[in-house]
This record gives structure tokens, sequence and C-alpha cells, in this order.
């Protein structure tokens, strides 16, 4: 392959990935010799095969810059798995104009000004903070997480929250704690339950064992409890508030009796607390570490799903685990950076948080309103829509026969996709006929086609 081919195909990789975006300029003539150690001739050469291929246009007397191509996603989805039994979260992208399957928050819904007003107010005190750093976290972090659990009716130990970077990480820190001091080799699950949870359990060589628990169903207390016997498993991984997918809520007395019957086994729970800010009541529900007074309870949680996407803080109240999780957090991320955490104290600190939940809430609150509606008109008559209590998910359960991994790559073809209920279970499970939508991302204007689209998808000439 010639240098002015190679050129070419480097510069056109770049657009493609989304590296080099529409209007974006490129390098120039002369800097494009220099860095790639090329004649001013073949730069000529590449950048006029680029335009040849209309990924580029010269520019009178001020160079060459990135068109837009109809032809190209400059976020393309990952390549969809040629089995329907192989589709993973990292296929369920933004990338499409319907992304009704992705776990992410829809950013368009998150006023994101008091943040960054935040931000710029709390680097200015960024060089003094330097010096009081650790990896406990920020404590003026800590001090307002500790406040806001306080005026919501918990009381936690200073001591034993550390800040983590993000979420995920204050789960990892928390089954990798359990599973160490336990000597088990499994957790047990309460599903359907997110995804990631048992991509980690495996990366950790863990054993998931999945106890369902469908939606609208109260705990059996009973089967969870020959579970445990059966099994021993090292810790019990839940989600008590606005369960993911179906945005459900354990009430205060199955929250105390799951907390009585681990303390019974000696058996810690990890709690991810996630979503309990996006609450569709009056006021948020009490986390299962409200009743934990022996430190049996790791509660895990973050901003990264409400106020701050993309600041990757989240937090971790360890209780008994505290020295342990610290030791971890040591060996891996060290500390977690720090100007995020400054900004969302400042935040926290200054109140403008509460203005900006109250907003997303009522947002989320629309969408779901317009998502129902509409799927009542189209779906099956026999479907099922536990309505979700927080959260930005809705759980639909479908007739009997239909397997939505079978018609996921129908539906991308389509410009929309959905989570099918296999990804939320441990394999062997009973899954049912069930998808997960993301309704942060519907559009009751744009996407007026997206739900008929879906459910002529579910017509019985398709199911079979």
């Amino acid at each position: 392959m010639s240098k002015t081919s190679q050129l070419s195909q480097r510069f056109r990789h770049a657009i493609e990935q989304g590296h080099l975006r529409p209007g974006d300029r490129m390098p120039s003539l002369r800097k494009l010799c220099l860095d790639h150690k090329v004649s001013i001739t073949t730069a000529q050469r590449a950048y006029a095969e680029l335009e040849k291929q209309g990924l580029i246009e010269s520019l009178p007397r001020s160079g060459f810059r990135v068109l837009g191509l109809s032809s190209l996603s400059l976020r393309q989805a990952p390549p969809l798995p040629d089995h329907p039994g192989e589709f993973r979260a990292e296929h369920l992208t933004m990338a499409l104009p319907m992304p009704w399957g992705c776990p992410f928050m829809n950013p368009v819904l998150i006023n994101t000004t008091p943040l960054t007003r935040a931000l710029t107010r709390a680097l200015s005190d960024y060089r003094y903070a330097l010096s009081s750093t650790d990896s406990e976290g920020y404590e003026g972090l800590r001090r307002e997480l500790a406040l806001r659990y306080l005026a919501q009716g918990v009381e936690l130990d200073g001591e034993e929250m550390l800040i983590t970077c993000g979420g995920m990480e204050a789960l990892n820190l928390a089954i990798r704690s359990v599973a160490r001091l336990s000597g088990s080799d499994c957790m047990l699950v309460i599903t359907p339950a997110f995804p990631p949870i048992f991509e980690q359990l495996e990366h950790l060589e863990l054993r998931a064992v999945g106890f369902n628990c469908p939606p609208g169903q109260p705990l059996d207390l009973e089967r969870l409890e020959a579970l445990l016997i059966q099994h021993q498993p090292a810790g019990i991984i839940a989600m008590p508030n606005f369960q993911h997918p179906t945005g459900q809520v354990m009430s205060d007395s199955q929250k105390a009796a799951l907390l009585a019957l681990a303390e019974r086994h000696r058996v810690p729970i990890i709690e991810d607390d996630t979503y309990r800010e996006l609450y569709f009541g009056e006021g948020a529900p009490l986390p299962l570490k409200a009743f934990d007074q022996r430190g049996s309870v790791l509660h895990c949680s973050s901003f990264s799903k409400s106020l701050a996407p993309g600041y990757r803080v989240g937090w971790i109240a360890a209780g008994r685990f505290r020295d342990s999780i610290l030791g971890l957090k040591l060996c891996s991320s060290l500390a977690t950076p720090l100007p995020s955490q400054m900004a969302l104290a400042r935040l926290l600190a200054g109140g403008h948080h509460e203005d900006m939940l109250s907003l997303l809430r009522q947002r989320l609150q629309n969408n779901l309103a317009a998502l129902q509606q509409q799927i009542a008109a189209h779906f099956p008559a026999d479907c099922r829509m536990p309505r979700p209590q927080g959260g930005y998910f809705l759980w639909v359960e479908l007739p009997p026969g239909v397997d939505c991994r079978r018609l996921l790559p129908m539906a991308m073809q389509q410009g929309l996709h959905f989570a099918p209920s296999q990804m939320f279970h441990t394999p062997g499970q009973d899954t049912g006929n069930a998808m997960r939508l993301n309704f942060s991302f519907f559009d009751p204007l744009q996407h007026r086609s997206g739900v008929p689209l879906l459910a002529e998808l579910l017509s019985p000439a398709n199911v079979r």
C-alpha cells in the first residue's frame, strides 16, 4: 500500500470512529508533513483522496475541514453477535435514534449548568484541597453526604463512608471484600438484577446464584433461606429501592425481614441504592442501610444516574467491612479524582441539587406516562406493565412464546432497541418474556412511530 493510501485510510478511520467530527479542522499540509514524515506531494494526494470520498472539503485559504456524512455513523454500535443469546449490554448503545435498551440516563434531561458553576467555583480552592487528599475521599463531600442522609432519616457513621470512582467501583470493592473474608465462591443475587453484576462476578471467578423476585410479589423468605443454607454464599446482592430493571421498591417490613434473615445466617448484604433519588412519590424511601445496627450492610450508591453522569463519583458505607474496603481501594484506584468530588460537595452545600432533581423527576414521569399510553394503545392486550415507583426503566411483560432476543436484531434495523429479560437473570433461571425500556430516551413527539414499530415486531408472524 502506498504512503498516500496509508495516510488517507488513517484519517478515514479517525473520521469513522468519531475522533474527527463534522466541522473539525484537518491538520495543515505543513503539519501533516512534519507529523507523518511525508512529502508535500504525498500529503496533498492523501487529502485529495479524502475529498473524493466526500470526507473532507477544502476551504479557500483556510485549509481543510471534516464533512458530516449521512452514510457514516460516527458512533457506531458494536457489531451484532451471530447468536441471539450472545447479546450483552455493550450492544445497547446510544447510537440509534431510539435507544430504549440503553442503561444510561438521557443527558438531555439533566440541567448541567448548576454543576458546571459548582465545579468552576470549587476549583478556586483546588490547591488547598490537595494537601488533604486521602483514599477515604474528599472530606467536604463525605460531610455533605452524611448531612443529606441525616436529613432523609438515615444516620451513618462518618468513618464508614468512603468515596469511590463511581457506583461500579463501590460494588466491585464490596463484592471482593465479602468474598475474600468469607472464603465462599458464590454470591446470591436477587433477580432481575443489574446485568454488569453478573459480569463482575464472572470476572472475579465467583458463581452467581439467582433468587428470582418478580415485580409485585413479596420476598419468599423461606425459599431464600433454603438457598442460603444450600449454597453458603459470601453475601447477598440486592437493590431494595427501584430495583433494576422493574423500578419496584421493597416495603420497610420486607427490608427489615431480609436483614434479619441475613444476620441470622451471618451473611452480609451488598445494597445497590443508585436510583433512590429518582423517586416518584413524596420522598425517597429508606435504604436497607437505615435498618442496619451491626454493620452488615455494604451500602453502595452514586450520582452517576442523576445529578452528575460522567463525573464517576460514588460512595460506600461499608459497616464492619470498612477497613477491608479501604485496603482494596488503596490497591486498585488509590483515590477518587478530587475535582469532581469538590464540585459535588459545592453543589450539595449550595442546595441547588434539589431543584435539579425535582425537575429531572418531573421530566421522567412525563416520559413514563407518554410511553405507557403508547404501549397500552399498540401492544398486545395481555401485556403487563408493573408501574415503576422510581428510576427510568419500564418493565414490559409480554405474552408467552415471545423470545425478545430473536426480535432484537429486527428492532435495531428499524432504529430502536430494548433490553431482553434474559440479560437480568442467571443462566437457567426462568426469565419470563419481558423487555426493559429506558423511558428517559422516549420523546413523545419525535418517537411516535417507535412503539407501533415495536408492536408490529411482536405480531404472531414475527414471534414464530
